[in-house]
């Protein structure tokens, strides 16, 4: 039965490899036999060994080499606390209500799902980066500290302030609307910035990069969404500071 079920095998696969019951070689070996035996395309072996031997690799590097105090990094000094609602999957949010039920019935979730709908939101709402690593690591099986720290302080929350990467991984609701199927029965609709039914992610996304201008705005990367930004006329983006601040006061 186990073998029928691709989801399942990837999450125990993740699992065996992060706990160290997996030879990583071992594991990317077999991949390359089974690309040679013609039982895998050429596109998905490379994708897979890639992430083996290099992004996982890379995380632990990161882990060793920033040492017991990288836990604690605090770039954006975020503080808020994180929502009840990633306990219970309780929020009109669809995107976020699908993937933490998910995660409460399967123990796992896809990287994209971790990194740009639970993490994103974290990132964009100034969630405590702490509290964000705390939360996968409890709620994941895969999730041993070696590889869950670096991706979740530096990739996800960007707390390391670059260390780890180059950009922090924010993103409004447009982008979850392009690549998920999440926004269509949702109540929020991903085209609207201001109003009841506009999605939170929207506004949130850019009073994150406003608030957070003095520490981002020389990142190269993000100087096409700060020229975004910058367009905008003041009442435009008064009344998008406005709809994140009212949004977050509500938070619980």
């Amino acid at each position: 039965m186990l073998q029928d079920d691709p989801f399942l095998n990837h999450s125990l696969l993740s699992f065996y490899i992060n706990a160290g019951l997996l030879d990583a070689l071992a594991v990317c070996r077999a991949a390359e036999r089974a690309y040679f035996d013609g039982r895998a395309p050429i596109n998905a072996v490379e994708g897979f060994i890639r992430q083996i031997i290099g992004w996982r690799e890379y995380m632990r590097g990161i882990y060793w080499h920033a040492g017991p105090n990288y836990v604690d990094s605090n770039f954006f000094e975020n503080a808020r606390p994180l929502p009840r609602f990633y306990w219970s999957g309780k929020t009109d949010m669809n995107c976020l209500s699908a993937v933490i039920n998910e995660t409460i019935q399967h123990a796992y979730a896809h990287h994209i799902q971790r990194l740009m709908i639970t993490g994103n939101f974290a990132l964009l709402a100034g969630i405590d980066p702490k509290a964000v690593h705390l939360w996968y690591l409890e709620v994941y099986a895969d999730a041993y500290e070696w590889v869950e720290l670096p991706n979740v302080v530096g990739m996800s929350q960007f707390a390391d302030g670059g260390f780890l990467g180059t950009k922090p991984y924010a993103a409004s609701g447009n982008y979850i609307n392009r690549m998920s199927d999440y926004c269509g029965t949702c109540c929020f609709d991903p085209k609207k910035r201001i109003g009841d039914d506009a999605c939170p992610f929207n506004a949130l996304y850019w009073d994150f990069l406003a608030r957070n201008r003095a520490k981002l705005q020389s990142n190269r990367r993000l100087a096409q969404p700060y020229a975004t930004w910058d367009r905008m006329d003041e009442g435009a983006q008064r009344d998008l500071r406005r709809q994140a601040s009212r949004f977050l006061a509500e938070l619980k």
